[in-house]
């Protein structure tokens, strides 16, 4: 009796430890609704760069485009870009859209998952840019992305938009394969 009261209360302990532990990751959030009084969430299309209000030369979206598909190839990120106008709530949106496009790889953010990035740039805004980074790129930090932002405000600032998104997509590009430099090859 005593040796089936030790295997019961060895199951228990097991069941607990599964259970606090978790099978798998879970997002914290998964909320993918446009915040209230935002403009809907543009579908991805056929570029990683996306310009709702056409301040951008096609030039620009091409290039862009192409470094962050280099990106998503190798496993390193999947990058957007998206320059919208009208967005209240701008860390939100940018979030909330993330998930909505379901970006960055799939599993958990552990073994590279959950690796996406959105850049949101505001043309109407005093702060146009505002980014959101998947909880898979932990190395990619608030020092990394606001040096970015530091190197392209003053484009922006002045309204050459085609100039402030190459800095942001070379330089996130840039900084990411420092940061990530095994996943072209291989696992990280």
């Amino acid at each position: 009796m005593k040796s089936l009261a030790h295997l019961i209360s060895l199951f228990a302990i097991l069941a607990i430890l599964v259970i606090n532990c978790g099978g798998g990751e879970q997002p914290y959030d998964s909320n993918v609704s446009v915040p209230e009084e935002d403009p809907a969430f543009p579908a991805l299309g056929n570029y990683w760069v996306i310009d709702k209000v056409a301040v951008l030369t096609e030039e620009t979206i091409v290039k862009g485009d192409s470094i962050c598909q280099s990106l998503q190839d190798e496993g390193i990120a999947e990058m957007v870009v998206l320059v919208q106008s009208g967005i209240k709530h701008p860390e939100t949106y940018a979030t909330h859209y993330g998930r909505w496009l379901k970006l960055g790889s799939k599993g958990p953010s552990t073994r590279g998952g959950n690796n996406g990035i959105v850049w949101l740039i505001r043309p109407d805004a005093e702060l146009k840019m505002t980014i959101s980074v998947g909880r898979g790129l932990p190395r990619f930090t608030s020092s990394d992305y606001g040096r970015i932002m530091d190197k392209a405000k003053d484009y922006f600032n002045f309204n050459n938009f085609d100039q402030g998104v190459l800095v942001i997509i070379e330089e996130t590009n840039r900084v990411l394969r420092e940061l990530y430099p095994l996943k072209r090859g291989g696992e990280q």
